[in-house]
């Protein structure tokens, strides 16, 4: 094949290209954020978002060369332009239009990659759209949270502290031999154990080198003293986010301490830069902790055929967990329904959501319910939730409310929310479409032995959802550690309410940045007992077998048995194996699980 002298020149021209690109340059990506999906930040439909790298970092990474600019957004946005510039009031260095902007991770390569040349920099994004696009994570840096949110750029992470999270926002840099850096992040700033019992350190690390991490050392010494240093063996690679445990004997006596964590070396060798990989935090030994519980909403309808599926799950979860569990079922398109809960969406029923994260729809089996209550029995709370209600008026027509949150941490510019849900169980006159009846699908708690539709009690309706959302201003930005705060309201009974005895009232913290359920506390209203308090304030008889029975000899109140599997069983000729033992006396029910040997 001949070749004319134009197509040898761009022959000449392609190969001079690609001699000139970097083969296999290595790539890092920089930021304060970590990798969990973004959130709203601000309320504009327009706006600007940026992070500063100081000159520390540039030093680090000079010569190497910006490539690309990663960011996430909360919905998708239109006209969104990426930037790089050393002053955010003048005109940027470099910009790049993006050519997708959806919700979630995007990356704008650069035209022209930005060459690092030590200086202090920034990298950001502007964008317009009908939603609320700008994203942010849940770490935190006094340079990760620059906006102008039509009022001029301001650094909002100094003036609204903890509200204001690093904006989802990374620079990806390019070139060889990358620094080893890992950023170091814990989701506390106190860290709160029992005195007396083992505990675990759990802290976080984001690869923010180019190469895959498989050795990791972390050291952590208490009040100044001797550090101890950890080894872990992990394989995370570049840009992921990933978390560990220091596992601690404990403490035998009550108080503060100071806890300082670093990263001490990445594959055999020192982390390149010290400040994002040191963390300096409260350690706080106390005699008890609040109870950190799972809430679980569930759609559902009389009309649903498999609906008992969920009907058995919130039983038994209530029987097996009643001071970590609340399930609240929200009907829909029946005679139970409420109005008050259109926001919260089910795709299908039955569904639920734990803790409101409406990004997993869940199966309402005790099952799936259990393996969540477990997880979450593990990890310390933020606050501790509990509440003093009463009905004012003879007619059982208001509730008064004080709702009480008392933080294990200091805390400063928070955006937690309180919001109230009336539920009601023991209610008559309803029948469920049962697609369990006959046992053709296998026992489901009894319905198996239920006629298609069963005549059964509702139990956990929700009947008032006071505030979805939550109430603005109901707990305070800034807090201290171990204050409680205090909010009081006074909340209408509906009239659909069928026995107001039988009603109790659920205490629900929103975190208003994610709309999730931080945690909550049911507490009972009127003459009923399946109110669920803090696990301190309640005393649990010293119940033990004796024989084929259970010996319930000396407590006045009443003591019901049931199996592992929820089902109620008499007092009387017992076999061997655990049994859920649930035992009233006034207005407190506690519920145990024994083992009958």
């Amino acid at each position: 094949m001949t070749i004319n002298g134009k197509q040898f020149i761009a022959v000449v021209a392609l190969l001079a290209m690609m001699f000139c690109l970097p083969i296999n340059a290595a790539k890092t990506y920089w930021g304060y954020c970590n990798g969990v999906d973004p959130v709203a930040f601000g309320t504009k439909t327009s706006a600007k978002g940026a992070i500063y790298i100081p000159a520390e970092v540039a030093q680090l990474y000079k010569g190497f060369t910006v490539s690309a600019v990663k960011y996430g957004l909360a919905a998708q946005a239109d006209d969104v332009e990426v930037f790089v510039t050393k002053d955010l009031n003048a005109d940027p260095i470099v910009t790049k239009k993006a050519s997708v902007a959806y919700k979630g991770w995007n990356e704008v390569a650069l035209t022209t990659p930005y060459e690092i040349d030590g200086d202090g920099f920034y990298i950001g994004y502007s964008y317009t759209g009908s939603a609320v696009s700008l994203g942010m994570t849940t770490t935190f840096s006094e340079n990760g949270s620059w906006a102008d949110l039509g009022d001029g750029w301001q650094n909002y992470a100094t003036q609204k502290g903890e509200s204001a999270k690093a904006l989802a926002i990374q620079a990806r840099i390019t070139g060889d031999n990358l620094p080893l850096d890992l950023m170091l992040y814990t989701d506390t700033h106190e860290y709160a154990v029992v005195k007396g019992e083992p505990c675990k350190l759990e802290f976080s690390v984001k690869n923010l080198c180019s190469v895959a991490v498989r050795n990791l050392q972390v050291g952590y010494s208490i009040d100044g003293g001797e550090e101890t240093v950890c080894d872990f063996k992990t394989t995370m690679g570049s840009n992921i986010d990933k978390s560990f445990a220091i596992e601690h004997e404990g403490f035998s006596t009550t108080g503060k301490h100071s806890l300082k964590m670093r990263v001490v070396s990445i594959n055999g060798k020192d982390d390149a830069y010290a400040p994002n990989s040191e963390l300096v935090l409260g350690l706080n030994v106390k005699n008890s902790l609040p109870v950190q519980r799972l809430v679980v909403e569930e759609g559902t309808g009389t009309w649903c055929q498999y609906c008992p599926k969920g009907i058995v799950g919130f039983r038994k979860a209530s029987e097996a967990y009643p001071n970590h569990f609340i399930g609240i079922a929200i009907h829909r398109s029946d005679n139970l329904v409420t109005n008050t809960y259109e926001d919260l969406v089910f795709e299908s029923l039955p569904n639920c959501y734990f803790n409101r994260n409406t990004k997993s729809a869940i199966e309402p089996s005790f099952e799936s319910i259990e393996t969540a209550v477990k997880k979450l029995m593990e990890k310390t709370p933020v606050m501790g939730v509990d509440a003093n209600v009463k009905y004012t008026d003879s007619g059982k027509k208001k509730i008064s409310v004080e709702a009480l949150t008392t933080f294990l941490g200091a805390h400063k510019g928070m955006n937690y929310r309180l919001s109230f849900v009336l539920l009601e169980s023991g209610i008559t006159g309803y029948t469920q479409v049962n697609a369990f009846a006959g046992g053709k699908l296998g026992e489901m708690g009894g319905f198996e032995k239920l006629p298609n539709p069963a005549t059964i009690d509702m139990d956990h309706v929700a009947r008032m959802n006071y505030s979805y959302n939550g109430i603005e201003g109901s707990i305070p930005a800034d807090v201290e550690a171990d204050e409680t705060t205090r909010y009081t309201t006074t909340l209408d009974v509906p009239s659909t309410i069928q026995n107001p005895d039988n009603c109790d009232l659920v205490v629900l913290v929103i975190d208003a940045a994610t709309g999730r359920i931080e945690n909550g506390v049911k507490v009972a209203l009127g003459e009923h007992t399946t109110g669920i308090r803090d696990a301190e304030k309640v005393v649990v008889p010293d119940f033990s077998f004796s024989g084929d029975r259970l010996n319930v000899d000396g407590f006045a109140g009443s003591v019901r048995l049931y199996t592992a599997d929820g089902v109620e069983v008499s007092n009387s000729n017992l076999a061997p194996g655990m049994y859920i033992v649930k035992a009233t006396a006034g207005n407190q029910t506690v519920t145990k699980k024994l083992i009958k040997r």
